[in-house]
């Protein structure tokens, strides 16, 4: 007689239960893995590359300068999978709830959207391939079932301490020369290091503590992984991210006390670690505690007050492009006309740059989504009895303490991106939604609500392919052009290199930039040819992507080359409008002027660098250390227009003491301030500055 209930096969709507572990949660862990280890940084400052196998490969996991190429190989990775996963498991339902889906949807197509309105289409089309990529894996990761949520989680534990040992090495080759030296390990900078390593050591403790049986050798492993990663949070020096693991930790523990899973043996481990850490930052942490000393607490503030400026800046391109923002990934470009102080490529806030880049409506969209996946976590933690728990038997760790990890991850990431732009460096983008969509794995119980499965595997494999067609143009790219970057520093002029760059990316703007400063370059050394060459593809790329420093360079073409001094100074005001306090604009312009003749407005000129350099903006600097140079070539301006003028003696007198005051300053930091013989300046500039000292002290003999 059949039992009640009971049937012989599973049905069409609920997906059976997957033990093995098959190849997409494979190719995922490896997209995990590679994402800290090549997709840490951003694709600024990087050296080219040999354009070999070898070279390649080696630039990968050393600079950000083929940054565009990892991210395709992520991308690859996921598209794979959920090929892999739609062949081998059409049928199923969604564990996402349908209103966090259809938010989900709406985030992206408005980030798209606001294309049309980008001040850098290209740019914004690229980075919204990012986020396309790592909102399609979070669905993935939350499909992930029993044993292949362990290995995921262990792919993800791994790459945190592939990540920390990277850094712990960096500290052994450098803590002997520079006691509180700041790790990097492979990303952009040390706070983004701890960013990372934030979202990965909560889950790397929980699958410690989680871990049942008799695996003591694997559990003290993980532990051992999980207090590595501790420790290089500390050797980042970064405050907050420091903060913000001492805040996964307590959120960790107390889920674990709210869904009763905590008990002494846990306890003791979770402990212990913690300790363990404690332990090792009285004799390694030099790097934090460097931080906290009377010194640094002032220069602290200081970086506290360049990010609140920052905020104000950003929040002044909010309400400028309340709907539909500057276009994502335009940040570096928009913000200079909105700036209170210096430069900066990223917000130090990702909900603000998300606002200010998409538009308001997106911001909103992607804290309803993360709201709405919040509420349906909670409920169902807070339930008597979480289906996914009985489902989860085969499981080598606790489910309940997993999830308390991924809270504590996911609380930490959240906390993060209020003081830095994690959001916008890729391999923590990815992360966080990876734990997002494991969170939800081990959380929401599959129902047949909303969408077919077929409809969704249709969805998203779109989705993936588009970001992939998207990333393998930038890819080539970038290929291309770091080939040209490479000849061009071996003395071999790449023309060629730049253009194939272009074939791959007709609407990139840096390639045009490379390519008009390469015909720049050879219109200067005596190819007046080259000067035609030059302005058209300078003003190509002033037109895709409106960079002050474009104009600047025109400005340059035209004084120097062309001798045309009236469009050098209309160059210079164009470079002006695209960055008000762009201070070596101001001080060619105020020079083509004085050339001209036009001394009242030279002066003008001028006088607006003093006004700059007694305003907030300089006095609020990212690296105050460093004395900003420009300035000597205001006073020195000015008295050059003065003596010109009849003024008297004793006034030029004072002004060009004080623009040499301020040269003499810039060599003292640039002997003493490891910071300062770490940015290097060209001859040209090295050039300038000597002639600018030597017209103060013939003036002041």
């Amino acid at each position: 007689m059949k039992k009640k209930g009971l049937s012989k096969k599973p049905s069409a709507s609920v997906q059976p239960q997957r033990r093995e572990v098959d190849l997409s949660t494979w190719l995922l862990s490896i997209a995990l893995v590679l994402a800290p280890l090549t997709a840490g940084r951003l694709e600024v400052g990087g050296e080219p590359v040999e354009p070999s196998l070898r070279g390649v490969i080696t630039a990968l996991f050393t600079t950000g300068t083929l940054l565009p190429v990892a991210i395709w190989v992520v991308a690859l990775l996921v598209l794979a999978a959920v090929v892999w996963e739609w062949r081998k498991h059409p049928v199923g339902a969604d564990p996402i709830p349908l209103p966090a889906r259809v938010m989900a949807t709406a985030l992206l197509v408005w980030m798209l959207a606001s294309v049309l309105f980008s001040w850098y289409r290209w740019g914004t089309v690229v980075a919204w391939s990012y986020w396309a990529l790592a909102i399609a894996a979070a669905w993935l990761f939350a499909r992930r079932q029993a044993q292949s949520v362990w290995a995921t989680g262990l792919a993800l534990a791994m790459a945190g301490t592939l990540a920390a040992a990277f850094a712990m090495r960096e500290y052994a080759e450098n803590v002997r020369t520079v006691p509180d030296w700041r790790v990097f390990g492979t990303f952009f900078n040390p706070n983004f290091l701890a960013g990372y390593l934030c979202l990965t050591m909560p889950v790397t403790l929980a699958l410690a503590v989680a871990l049942a049986g008799d695996r003591k050798e694997l559990r003290w492993l993980l532990a051992f992984w999980a207090w590595m990663q501790m420790v290089a949070i500390l050797l980042t020096g970064s405050r907050f991210g420091t903060a913000s693991a001492v805040l996964a930790l307590v959120v960790s523990a107390g889920w674990m006390v709210w869904n009763r899973s905590w008990n002494r043996q846990r306890a003791l481990l979770f402990a212990g670690v913690c300790l363990a850490v404690l332990g090792t930052a009285l004799f390694t942490a030099r790097s934090l505690t460097a931080r906290v000393t009377p010194q640094a607490a002032q220069a602290g503030e200081h970086s506290g007050g360049f990010r609140v400026w920052t905020w104000r800046g950003t929040m002044s391109m909010v309400r400028a492009h309340p709907l539909w923002g500057t276009g994502l990934g335009t940040y570096e470009i928009a913000y200079p006309r909105y700036a209170y102080v210096g430069f900066t490529r990223l917000a130090h806030n990702s909900y603000l740059q998300i606002a200010a880049e998409s538009g308001v409506p997106a911001l909103l969209l992607l804290l309803g989504t993360l709201g709405v996946l919040a509420w349906g976590v909670l409920r169902a933690e807070a339930s008597p009895a979480n289906p996914v728990d009985a489902d989860s038997t085969s499981m080598p760790v606790d489910p309940r303490v997993l999830r308390a990890g991924l809270a504590g991850a996911i609380a930490a990431g959240l906390a993060r991106n209020l003081i830095d732009s994690d959001w916008y460096i890729f391999a923590c983008l990815l992360t966080f939604w990876a734990v997002v969509g494991l969170m939800l794995s081990l959380t929401l119980h599959e129902s047949g609500q909303g969408v077919k499965l077929t409809r969704l595997y249709v969805a998203h494999t779109a989705l993936l392919a588009v970001a992939c067609v998207v990333l393998t143009l930038r890819m080539g790219g970038a290929l291309q052009a770091n080939s040209a970057n490479w000849n061009l520093s071996q003395g071999i002029v790449d023309e060629q290199g730049y253009q194939r760059a272009l074939r791959w990316e007709p609407f990139n703007g840096d390639h045009y930039l490379s390519l008009g400063m390469l015909y720049l370059g050879m219109a200067r050394a005596g190819d007046a040819s080259r000067a035609a060459e030059a302005e058209r593809t300078l003003r190509r790329s002033a037109e895709l992507m409106p960079l002050s420093k474009t104009w600047y360079h025109l400005g340059n073409l035209y004084r120097d080359v062309l001798g045309d001094l009236e469009r050098a100074a209309d160059a210079y005001r164009r470079a002006l409008q695209l960055d008000p306090h762009a201070l070596r604009v101001m001080t060619e312009l105020g020079t083509t002027l004085e050339r001209q003749g036009k001394l009242q407005e030279a002066e003008a000129v001028y006088r607006q660098m003093l006004r700059v350099e007694s305003s907030m903006y300089h006095q609020v600097r990212a690296i105050p250390e460093l004395p900003e140079v420009e300035y000597a070539f205001a006073y020195a301006g000015l008295a050059r227009i003065a003596k010109r003028q009849g003024k008297p003696q004793r006034g030029v007198r004072e002004l060009y003491a004080r623009a040499l005051q301020i040269l003499d300053a810039d060599r003292d930091a640039r002997e003493k301030n490891p910071m300062a013989q770490a940015m290097p300046r060209t001859a040209e500039r090295e050039r300038a500055l000597e002639e600018l000292r030597q017209e103060c002290e013939r003036a002041l003999r």
